[in-house]
């Protein structure tokens, strides 16, 4: 057993803390586990598993796991330290004010391992730290730092964030195309990269699409499903687009969309003027994708970048047959007879969801194979233990 020191940002909703907590729920038994959230708040916290030790840090580091609107609710004080404390950052980057709140914060003593597993942010973003938190404010003789990212793809600068990562004994990326592609762009840090595939809450996603949805689809149509924000990396208005001229040819298909985001007066558009009011269905964000998920036949991710999207598993665990565009890891964790992989181009996205829907025997195939099949965490688990060993 191993004493494990894990450094987050908050409880806020997101693909990282959820997979956070599905670890820590996993290993809790096996390891001794503490968790330090920079932000000891937000909506994902009443999931966290009881008898997991969290700590927070000292007032100035906490100001790094916060949003200004996590800062405007504990006080006027604390809201207009963070407010200071942005203005400086997107002026003179972060790394003055973390060098600062870490000499505030009391150094962590008696840990075997101590992992950051969230990646250092754009140097100029204040929600960041966590890789110096545990390089400078921990003892323990193996550190962790995970990535959740492909290098390229988002505005992080890793030729300044590197120095943070080379005081990592191992970086964890969440795939092992993602890991590949991570050594190919860094080879300085080469020797240091693994991999680790999401953990997920199976028992807790299987209960939820057990669920009464506030929709329930129609059996007479072929319904397609998606969950995600409605945002520039998701692709919504690319996919709408693509799949217009298919969707006309198959008044049957009605595609089912859940979320929010900067995208949504777009796709609206998109969707009256491609007449597709009654074949593609906004539903907001929902609380609860999983009975959706469950009762779809198909799962539709058409993104144009993902790093190992957990919705793969959670399609899986519902028994929904997936097509997606081919992301970088989206080989590796979508078998073939469980889904389709089409180009990650408009035109990929309508040749491949056009022959797909001509092939419908190939997507009863998928239903029949997910069917026999159990998703399991052994995987991630004995990555985990192997890491923490070394």
């Amino acid at each position: 057993m191993a004493k494990i020191i894990i450094v987050d940002k908050s409880f806020a909703v997101g693909g990282i803390q959820t997979s956070l907590i599905n670890m820590v729920k996993e290993l809790k038994n096996k390891h001794e586990i503490d968790v330090l959230m920079f932000h000891n708040g937000g909506t994902l916290k009443s999931r966290f598993p009881e008898g997991v030790n969290i700590i927070e840090p000292c007032f100035l580091m906490r100001l790094h796991g916060m949003t200004a609107a996590d800062a405007r609710k504990k006080s006027i004080f604390t809201y207009g330290m963070r407010i200071l404390t942005g203005i400086f950052d997107r002026l003179f980057t972060n790394r003055f004010s973390i060098w600062v709140a870490l000499l505030f914060q009391k150094k962590l003593k008696g840990y075997d391992v101590a992992i950051a597993f969230h990646q250092e942010d754009a140097p100029r973003a204040t929600v960041s730290g966590f890789y110096r938190f545990v390089s400078k404010k921990t003892d323990a003789p193996v550190k962790i730092g995970w990535i959740h990212y492909v290098p390229g793809t988002v505005s992080f600068d890793d030729k300044k964030n590197i120095k943070y990562m080379v005081k990592m004994d191992k970086l964890v990326c969440v795939s092992s195309a993602t890991a590949k592609n991570f050594a190919f762009m860094h080879p300085i840090l080469a020797d240091k990269i693994d991999y680790c595939y999401n953990f997920q809450d199976i028992e807790r996603i299987k209960m939820l699409s057990e669920s009464e949805p506030n929709i329930y689809f129609d059996k007479s149509k072929f319904n397609c499903f998606s969950a995600s924000r409605l945002t520039a990396q998701k692709a919504m208005p690319r996919a709408i687009r693509a799949f217009a001229p298919v969707l006309h040819k198959n008044p049957d298909v009605v595609w089912y969309i859940a979320g929010d985001g900067s995208d949504r007066a777009e796709c609206e558009r998109l969707i009256l003027d491609n007449g597709l009011c009654d074949q593609v269905i906004l539903l907001g964000a929902l609380d609860n994708p999983y009975p959706y998920m469950k009762q779809c036949d198909l799962y539709i991710l058409p993104s144009l970048s993902e790093a190992a999207p957990m919705v793969y598993g959670e399609a899986m665990i519902c028994k929904a047959p997936i097509f997606t565009s081919n992301t970088i890891s989206a080989a590796e964790m979508v078998p073939e007879k469980f889904g389709f992989i089409c180009e990650n181009t408009e035109e990929g996205l309508r040749n491949g969801f056009e022959k797909l829907l001509s092939n419908r025997d190939l997507l009863q195939l998928y239903k029949q194979n997910l069917d026999g099949y159990d998703y399991t965490n052994i995987h991630s688990i004995e990555k985990v233990n192997k890491l923490i060993e070394k």
